[in-house]
């Protein structure tokens, strides 16, 4: 009888812990899309419309969740004001970072050039 109890119990507990995990990472990214939707909103009436700022945000599994600005080498001039219009709209306990890319990213390697044809 009591070990009836305990392995229902068990097979019970192998199927609600995964729902409640998921369910709880559900609400988090669904926090998560929300202040990334305002933050971009946001971004978009500092800056008068679109714009090469990149907006991310990432929930944390246990504390603050972080919000990224980047920008290409040659539009950091848009950070300022962005940044300026995201920290109206940040949550408080969220960590924001701005985060410029370097000038030389190098994605594409330099090519050797073609040996001349005889």
């Amino acid at each position: 009888m009591v070990s009836a109890i305990v392995g229902a119990a068990f097979v019970g507990a192998l199927v609600v812990a995964p729902l409640a995990w998921r369910v709880w990472q559900d609400r988090r990214d669904e926090r998560a899309l929300a202040i990334r939707a305002a933050i971009h909103a946001a971004v978009v009436r500092a800056l008068g419309g679109e714009s090469f700022v990149a907006v991310n945000v990432r929930p944390a599994l246990w504390g603050p969740g972080r919000i990224e600005l980047s920008a290409p080498s040659d539009w950091r001039f848009l950070l300022e004001p962005a940044w300026s219009a995201v920290m109206e709209q940040a949550p408080a306990d969220w960590e924001l970072i701005v985060r410029p890319l370097p000038a030389a990213t190098r994605l594409v390697p330099d090519a050797r050039p073609l040996p001349r044809a005889a």
